[in-house]
């Protein structure tokens, strides 16, 4: 089940992280034109609403559409998604990320094994007549079908959202959503849930507390405060994960040491619960997505008005996180850096695949390929840049992306479980934290000794 979770949320996360700047422009301009906003402007305003009701629907449609079956499968998407479009503006979104999926489906199954039997001299032909025909039946379903159900759900999703917002019941969402963020189910939660509900709310009200709900960095900030506190020989190393958390946004950094101590999800827990129940106390909310939760994102989506609310959230939700993690970490018996840095490297050990020679490109990888990975792949080419190792191609890659010419495989340790069954069989290292610049001395050596 939760292996079906992970797949099925890193399906929408990529269709939506694909467009991610598309949310981030309507926020922005809602921010600075909107009603409430600095330079209230109803032409400005109208731009972001048509990027929002017509643009984003149609590229996510197409993103859904492209994943599945390439290109053609994207334009399909285009067309099916139309028929919703012109049936309910409102549920564009929703439309999207059904209608993608499903004709990509359609077309890499039903077209794929048809174009087989076509002459090559009426492919062209076929495939454009596929395409009209395959389009003008899932528009028409779109419209009759579809579009009717989506009113239905649409309506029940404003009735729950508005049931949550007035029994002040939002922050229970907490319970949920800080666990599944620890186990890699955060852009799930986000771009799957939150960003969709949130956009159809921020239409109506001009802003959303549903766009702080998983971005919120005040339980991860508390956690490695925490940390930082409680372990003075490691201070650097939390030092700089605290601050990729609150700047740069990225939660991953704090997953391994929570996943290392589960009791620390209670506090954790506690803590997103405090933030969520003081955004709704004090009505905070964003014009729009942020992605990743930096607090500089957040301050800039929060708007005139907003600052105060929202800093009010995350700085209770950081010192609930912070008390309770204190109380965790001050319980347990605490391993001295040398016992704990070498049981890591023997943990490490069992996890590498020992063939680092003519390794001549190297694969980072998480699960979206844009954040912890980017960022682990830029601290790998400084290593091996210092240790005057050339010839090695580093990028960073969504895991299942990794292209066939990839020597090596590094990815953070608690993630190998989601390693995609392809790449298992090449050579694969894992560090604790992509993030920690320490952790690629031991690769950096290994590929030394590969080249000699």
């Amino acid at each position: 089940m939760r292996s079906l979770l992970y797949k099925t949320g890193k399906f929408y996360t990529r269709m939506i992280i694909s467009n991610i700047g598309i949310f981030i422009f309507v926020g922005l301009l809602s921010v600075l034109f909107g009603s409430y906003g600095w330079f209230p402007d109803k032409n400005m305003y109208a731009i972001s609403q048509l990027a929002y009701r017509f643009i984003l629907p149609v590229l996510i449609s197409y993103e859904g559409g492209r994943q599945i079956g390439g290109q053609n499968a994207g334009v399909l998407a285009v067309l099916a998604v139309s028929g919703i479009l012109a049936a309910d503006l409102e549920n564009g979104l929703w439309g999207a990320m059904v209608m993608g999926p499903a004709a990509g489906f359609l077309w890499k199954h039903v077209y794929g094994r048809v174009s087989g039997a076509v002459k090559a001299g009426l492919q062209m032909l076929f495939r454009n007549l596929s395409l009209a025909v395959m389009g003008a039946c899932l528009g028409a379903a779109g419209f009759f079908c579809l579009a009717p159900l989506l009113e239905i759900f649409g309506t029940g999703l404003g009735a729950c959202v508005e049931f949550l917002v007035q029994h002040g019941l939002t922050g229970v969402i907490s319970i949920i959503t800080e666990p599944a963020k620890v186990f890699f189910l955060n852009n799930l939660m986000n771009h799957g849930i939150f960003i969709p509900i949130g956009m159809e709310q921020a239409a109506d009200t001009g802003r959303s507390l549903f766009f702080l709900l998983e971005a919120n960095p005040g339980p991860g900030m508390g956690l490695l405060l925490a940390f930082i506190c409680c372990n003075k020989e490691r201070r650097s190393e939390y030092g700089a994960a605290l601050f990729t958390q609150a700047a740069g946004g990225l939660h991953e950094v704090y997953f391994p040491y929570v996943l290392s101590d589960l009791r620390l999800l209670l506090p954790l827990t506690a803590g997103g619960l405090a933030g969520n129940i003081v955004f709704r106390l004090t009505g905070a909310g964003l014009f729009g997505a942020v992605s990743p939760g930096s607090v500089v994102t957040i301050f800039l989506m929060a708007g005139k008005g907003e600052i105060l609310p929202v800093s009010a959230g995350i700085l209770a939700s950081a010192a609930v996180a912070f008390a309770g993690s204190i109380l965790v970490l001050k319980g347990r018996r605490m391993l001295p850096v040398d016992e704990r840095k070498q049981g890591v490297d023997c943990e490490m050990e069992k996890a590498v695949k020992e063939s680092f020679e003519n390794i001549k490109r190297i694969a980072v990888v998480c699960d979206g390929g844009v954040g912890t990975s980017a960022m682990g792949a830029a601290l790998l080419r400084r290593r091996l840049a210092q240790e005057k190792i050339d010839g090695i191609k580093t990028e960073a890659w969504a895991a299942d992306l990794v292209p066939e010419d990839a020597d090596l495989i590094v990815c953070q340790k608690d993630f190998g479980e989601h390693i995609p069954e392809k790449l298992k069989s090449r050579n694969i290292f894992m560090a604790d934290s992509l993030l920690n610049a320490e952790a690629y001395g031991e690769l950096a050596r290994k590929l030394q000794e590969g080249i000699r």
